[in-house]
């Protein structure tokens, strides 16, 4: 049936109950006046029995006829919203949501070296996010970005450190009715060995498509993704692309609260534009899982194997190398603790184990301290000596822990330490990278908006191979031979995110 009919109808009966209802107030009205009409002692008891009952049946026909016109007037509310909804979706009008990390941090660094300024900078930072959901099945994710500026006197775009507003993000995802969803765009991609190997968190966004299915009882995900393309001075592809990342990943949930994963990668790599063909390779193949072990606590674990194509290094042959975690988390008295050990094994020539994110120079958050490894509130401009899990293949053994806890409803505490050391570096530098210290505090004013402060010590020795050296042509050192430092670190972090 139409609208048109659907509406007709109920409107229609609503009009007769209206019309009986007049007519039925006229006659029992005319009556009621004859009878006044009458002299005033013909008006015995039983008329005026009847005439009370006729104003209670009037007042009964007109609270009727009231409740009618409400349910009406409810009736076509409802039928209007309907359809403007199904207008809505027929043109296709998305749902829009906005999202955003809102930063301003400021950092103090000494590196107590002779003739070294301390290093002391206030930044701001914008990420803004636009998501819209056109159906159930297709919506669309962009994250702009104000990169970190202190500039804006000829506004930010004029800045000396050229910042402007980036696209960080650009996702489109849709989900098959079989339930495969599909990601294309600039898409931010993470391993799921707790960033041991690259990470979205730290800028891993490459152009990708990504396919993520259930199989079986678990989960799968497979993406290819392209990185790095090198673009002449006339602006035209000199090369293919720089580097191509292939993945597989297969997730299993054993029992509510454990789960393992299955992961495997190819990351192809063009050290350089004069040799656009002579592509290198890097493999890495692993096992991890998460177990809980019943109260609040639970165990987070890996083994993960590399292979590196000796021209990636520079070495004579090419590298192999394994990595593992073991991690045990859960609650102490008012907070939650964290120990963790971790060893990757290296050589002398760099060429043991090594993971996707030492190939594109990145992280990820993937330790307790905050130089040596990074926390999102140490994540400044004096991050250079933070190392990936293998110090860049010249191996690594840590051991950390950490302990966070509340102070008040809205302050909490957190500490972190750790060593790092146990690595196969050149004859003359030391088998030690260092030891790390962080202590830090977290004011929350509400769910969205924080503030963190605190500090940072590290004692590095001349063995730190920081990710941002990266490991195409051989890794480099942080320092010299035999040159060691005490770094220090205060920051503040206030950050909005929503």
């Amino acid at each position: 049936m139409k609208k048109m009919d659907r509406l007709a109808l109920p409107r229609i009966r609503l009009e007769v109950a209206a019309m009986l209802c007049r007519r039925s107030t006229v006659a029992i009205a005319g009556l009621a006046l004859g009878l006044l009409a009458q002299p005033v002692l013909a008006i015995d008891a039983d008329v005026q029995k009847q005439l009370e009952m006729m104003r209670q049946q009037i007042e009964a026909l007109q609270a009727q006829l009231q409740a009618q016109q409400q349910t009406q007037n409810k009736l076509e509310a409802q039928q209007e919203v309907q359809a403007q909804q199904a207008m809505q979706t027929s043109r296709g009008g998305p749902e829009v949501n906005f999202g955003g990390q809102y930063r301003i941090n400021a950092y103090s660094a000494d590196n107590d070296i002779a003739g070294q300024d301390n290093q002391t900078a206030s930044r701001a930072r914008i990420r803004q996010n636009i998501d819209l959901k056109f159906t159930d099945n297709f919506k669309t994710h962009l994250q702009l970005e104000l990169g970190h500026t202190t500039d804006n006197v000829t506004t930010t775009s004029g800045s000396d450190r050229t910042t402007n507003i980036n696209v960080r993000h650009a996702v489109l995802d849709y989900t098959f009715g079989n339930g495969i969803n599909m990601q294309a765009g600039i898409v931010p991609l993470g391993d799921h060995f707790g960033d041991a190997l690259f990470s979205s968190d730290w800028d891993y966004n490459p152009v990708a498509v990504s396919f993520t299915a259930p199989v079986g009882s678990g989960t799968a995900r497979a993406f290819a993704a392209t990185l790095h393309e090198t673009i002449g001075t006339g602006g035209e592809t000199t090369s293919k692309d720089d580097t191509t990342h292939y993945q597989l990943d297969y997730d299993l949930p054993l029992s509510e609260g454990s789960n393992i994963n299955f992961g495997a990668s190819y990351v192809s790599l063009t050290p350089n534009a004069a040799a656009p063909f002579s592509s290198r390779y890097n493999i890495n193949y692993g096992i991890g899982g998460h177990f809980g072990l019943g109260r609040d606590m639970a165990l987070n674990a890996f083994l993960i194997g590399s292979h590196t194509e000796k021209g990636l290094i520079s070495a004579t042959d090419s590298g192999n190398g394994a990595a593992i975690k073991i991690e045990l988390a859960g609650k102490a008295g008012p907070g939650n603790f964290g120990l963790m050990v971790t060893h990757a094994t290296g050589n002398s020539r760099g060429d043991g184990f090594i993971p996707s994110m030492a190939l594109s120079r990145a992280n990820g958050y993937w330790g307790y301290t905050g130089i040596l490894t990074i926390q999102g509130p140490t994540d400044t401009g004096v991050d250079g000596d933070s190392v990936n899990i293998s110090n860049n293949g010249y191996g690594m053994t840590t051991v950390q822990a950490k302990y966070a806890f509340p102070i008040t409803a809205d302050l909490s505490g957190y500490i972190g330490a750790g060593w790092f050391g146990n690595t196969d570096t050149p004859v003359g530098r030391s088998g030690d990278v260092g030891a790390d210290i962080l202590l830090m505090g977290t004011y929350r004013f509400n769910k969205y908006l924080a503030l963190d402060f605190g500090g940072a010590y590290a004692r590095l020795e001349d063995s730190v191979s920081g990710y941002s050296n990266g490991i195409i042509g051989g890794a480099g050192f942080n320092q010299a031979a035999g040159v060691d430092r005490d770094k220090g670190l205060l920051f503040t972090r206030l950050q909005a995110e929503f």
